[in-house]
């Protein structure tokens, strides 16, 4: 099996990591997914924790060779070959994932079009700090505002990078997310507009658009915006 950096790949080395993770949600008799399946070995420990049904999503066709080879005759496991970010949602219980850095942003701007309860993704540990981060610090931003709104983001452990093959140059996080809610068109546009200009003062920041700021938040920097501030800039009619 070749490692394709191009695909940011990285392989977790020890199954004790890999059973810690699987232990994070209850998936029993519930439908699974997991987002970059690889050589299904984070696959054949959540298989034996009983889900109803198990998705595989691989875009790495070698990968999805050894995939269906390892799971043949498995009724339960159905593989798709595809990119998630291509991917038509459709509804799960619990999604698992050990997400590549360079598309973790995507990803989980993808998940809130998903309808599930859990997920647990193993990201870099400043992914998981971005996602996680409070109003004033230096990680602040459109994701951190995004992923608080519409999930209850919670660390669940952290992950060394001597544990990966080949080893990446940073360590990385498990996160685990309850979804929620989505985001509606307005505060989509709003988050956006903000955090592309958290610097300036809101009124500054949401210049392009038409938007109702509270008379105290108008010379506030969205970098020190809470989220129920952010919440409270409404549309004007």
């Amino acid at each position: 099996m070749r490692v394709k950096k191009s695909l940011g790949q990285n392989f977790i080395k020890n199954k004790g990591i890999l059973q810690k993770e699987a232990g994070l949600a209850e998936i029993k008799d519930k439908i699974v997914m997991e987002i970059g399946a690889g050589d299904g070995r984070l696959s054949e420990i959540l298989l034996s924790r009983g889900p109803k049904k198990i998705f595989l999503v691989e875009m790495d066709k070698e990968l999805v060779d050894i995939l269906k080879k390892k799971f043949s005759g498995k009724e339960n496991v159905e593989i798709l070959a595809s990119d998630f970010l291509k991917l038509k949602p459709f509804p799960v219980h619990i999604i698992f994932g050990n997400i590549p850095y360079y598309i973790s942003s995507k990803i989980i701007f993808k998940l809130l079009d998903w309808d599930f309860e859990n997920a647990v993704l193993m990201v870099q540990k400043e992914f998981g700090e971005k996602m996680a981060a409070r109003p004033g610090e230096r990680n602040y931003g459109r994701l951190s505002v995004t992923s608080q709104i519409c999930f209850d983001v919670r660390k669940g452990f952290g992950v060394s990078k001597e544990d990966f093959f080949p080893r990446p140059k940073v360590d990385s996080v498990v996160m685990i997310l309850k979804k929620k809610r989505k985001l509606s068109e307005w505060e989509e546009k709003l988050i956006r507009e903000l955090y592309a200009h958290k610097n300036k003062t809101a009124e500054n920041a949401l210049k392009k658009i038409r938007a109702i700021i509270p008379d105290h938040l108008k010379k506030k920097r969205p970098r020190h915006m809470s989220i129920e501030e952010v919440l409270s800039i409404k549309p004007k009619q």
